[in-house]
């Protein structure tokens, strides 16, 4: 009995420590500088985790304001670096602007 309770025990340590290394906080993304910045993948990417794509593209609005939008997104924890954030107010500009 007291076998069994120690090998029991052990093996909820090991699924543990393998459940806590599987995810010790490093990122999964690719960094931006190894993947071509496209506007289009990065809305689909980063934007659409909150927001369906259609509410995006349905909406018209000038670059300035696209890039205020996109400002106030990442203000509330959009992921983007300055880099992409140019390229995805340029995408939205382009394709969904007045």
């Amino acid at each position: 009995m007291r076998n069994r309770w120690i090998t029991t025990l052990f093996a909820f340590l090991v699924v543990i420590i393998f459940a806590t290394a599987c995810t010790s906080g490093t990122p999964t993304t690719t960094p931006a500088s190894t993947i071509a910045l496209d506007g289009a993948t990065l809305v689909q990417e980063r934007c659409s985790i909150c927001h369906p794509v259609a509410r995006i593209e349905s909406t018209k609005y000038p670059s300035a304001e696209w890039q205020t939008i996109v400002d106030l997104m990442i203000s509330r924890g959009a992921k983007l670096s300055s880099e992409e954030k140019t390229v995805v107010v340029s995408y939205l500009a382009a394709n969904f602007g007045k």
